[in-house]
């Protein structure tokens, strides 16, 4: 269960820290509204502690303005890492900037309650707030050990879920049972199972319809 993820990722786009911090700030309370208990969130432990109050005594533009590095050519990149208080913690990770492994934008929230995905109309509403506030090209809620049993788990590419957003409108194909929702100039596509019953051969289908299959990835 600890594979599982909602991730989003789009192309780099250079914003001010203002602007990025108030998508974070929209992203964090619509977490919120979706489950009341994830609310107060700190610094992650593992990259340094800097309490972040709920009450807003230390304002969340000042956590990604710290986090945020101006580099020579005039880009910048924000690295911030957040954990909420509680025993069964959601971890935060926004990247913006390139890195070595990417040069895209990307957001992940992992969560460590396994009972969480006995909710899942809940994370729907979560994955579609984080698409309205980031334009990503692609987010989904994967487990990323159930992609790479389907052998489409890569880097760069849409990690394919139980409920995955992508850019551009995605038809529907005979034999193939996936939901498909119009959304935010894009598709939503979603395995006709509850999370904790997907299987690799529903991820083969979603990606079967946005044209990934496995033996295109062994061609690169």
């Amino acid at each position: 269960m600890a594979s599982w993820l909602l991730r989003a990722q789009w192309a780099h786009r250079d914003e001010s820290v203002e602007h990025r911090a108030l998508r974070v700030g929209r992203t964090l309370t619509a977490v919120a509204v979706a489950f009341p208990d994830v609310h107060a969130w700190t610094q992650d432990e593992r990259w340094g502690y800097h309490v972040l109050e709920a009450d807003g005594t230390t304002p969340l533009q000042e956590m990604v303005e710290a986090t945020t590095k101006v580099l020579s050519n005039g880009s910048s990149t924000t690295r911030l890492h957040l954990q909420s208080t509680g025993e069964l913690p959601w971890l935060f990770d926004l990247s913006m900037g390139s890195t070595l492994t990417t040069a895209s934008d990307q957001l992940t929230l992992h969560w460590t309650d396994e009972d969480a995905l006995a909710l899942p109309d809940r994370f729907a509403q979560v994955l579609r707030a984080v698409v309205t506030i980031w334009e990503p090209e692609w987010a989904s809620i994967a487990d990323t050990e159930l992609a790479t049993a389907a052998g489409l788990f890569r880097r760069g590419i849409p990690t394919m879920g139980w409920l995955t957003y992508v850019r551009g409108l995605v038809a529907g194909a005979h034999g193939i049972d996936i939901g498909l929702t119009p959304f935010e100039r894009g598709t939503l596509l979603q395995a006709p199972v509850d999370p904790v019953d997907l299987s690799p051969v529903h991820i083969c289908a979603a990606a079967a319809l946005v044209g990934i299959t496995p033996e295109d990835l062994e061609q690169h």
